[in-house]
């Protein structure tokens, strides 16, 4: 059995790169002063599970010389394993939450300004997780201190690719009409407000959509 420590090692960004690397990229190499995750001969592959915000001048340089695929994995499905201070397993059980490919946005938002560079290529990953969580008293408070001491990749369910505006304008249905609110575009897709909210946050600083006035209190939406 595993040690805590070696969960941790062995965890869902470290089998991400594994398998981009496609058994023949150079994981974390060094790259214009950055070290990148993986290497291909084709391109750069940065996969990052949360605060992409932070990315932002990282991609900007890279851009002006190398083809980029940020990949966002979200989970889909996830099972919790309880384990105790030698890693040995002591319960599992299924999360009621389910990921889905419209939930990435509440990330993809805070970089969308760049995500439209010709040599940068976004993949919304959607994968199912076995996450490791130990009693220990040190997590947060949230999950009554218990600490999250790994996640393992399970299985990648699919993968969604964005390279031009038009592949984010797809995301928003034809039955939209010209112009739309939130609500409009929550009530025909059946997206949680949130995931809505972030869509069009995302196109909006990608410049396509643009507020075309309100109805009522709500901002209307148009393609631009």
């Amino acid at each position: 059995m595993a040690t805590i420590g070696e969960l941790n090692q062995s965890d869902l960004h470290e089998q991400l790169k594994m398998e981009y690397s496609r058994g023949e990229g150079e994981i974390e190499a060094r790259v214009d002063g950055f070290i990148v995750d993986v290497r291909l001969p084709d391109e750069l592959v940065e996969i990052q599970t949360s605060r992409l915000g932070k990315l932002r001048t990282k991609l900007e340089k890279l851009a002006n010389h190398h083809r980029i695929r940020l990949v966002h994995p979200v989970p889909a499905s996830k099972i919790i394993a309880h384990v105790d201070a030698r890693s040995n397993e002591l319960a599992r059980r299924r999360s009621p939450k389910r990921g889905r490919l419209e939930d990435a946005f509440g990330e993809i938002a805070d970089i969308a300004s760049v995500l439209l560079n010709r040599n940068i290529t976004l993949e919304i990953a959607l994968v199912d997780v076995t996450e490791y969580r130990h009693a220990d008293g040190k997590g947060s408070w949230r999950r009554r201190g218990i600490s999250i001491v790994g996640r393992r990749l399970d299985m990648i369910v699919s993968r969604k690719e964005f390279r031009t505006g038009a592949d984010y304008v797809a995301l928003l249905p034809e039955e939209l009409g010209r112009e739309f609110t939130n609500r409009d575009l929550g009530d025909i897709t059946g997206w949680r407000y949130p995931a809505v909210q972030a869509i069009t946050r995302a196109l909006r600083k990608m410049g396509l959509l643009a507020i075309a006035g309100k109805r009522e209190r709500a901002f209307l939406y148009r393609r631009a």
